[in-house]
């Protein structure tokens, strides 16, 4: 795997954290590896999810943002 420099800070913080909530689930009898990896990654996976779902605009953001829009045009002519 080649990293890009300027991304390399944020491979190793994500590697971290990976490695540390793989670490917690050790606490947890009858977790074996493969349990452990596949806990974080869903954990990751559903933080990801829900940040691309909170992001995402509405649509009655994209119509105040049109409004918005609107009276600058007015503004501006």
């Amino acid at each position: 795997m080649t990293i890009d420099a300027a991304n390399e800070e944020l491979y190793r913080v994500a590697a971290k954290r990976l490695n540390d909530k793989i670490s917690e689930y050790t606490r947890i009898p009858k977790f074996d590896a493969q349990d452990r990896v596949a806990m974080a990654a869903l954990l990751y996976s559903i933080i990801a999810l829900s940040t691309e779902q909170n992001s995402a605009l509405g649509d009655s953001d994209i119509e105040e943002l049109e409004a918005i829009e609107s009276r600058i045009r007015r503004y501006i002519k």
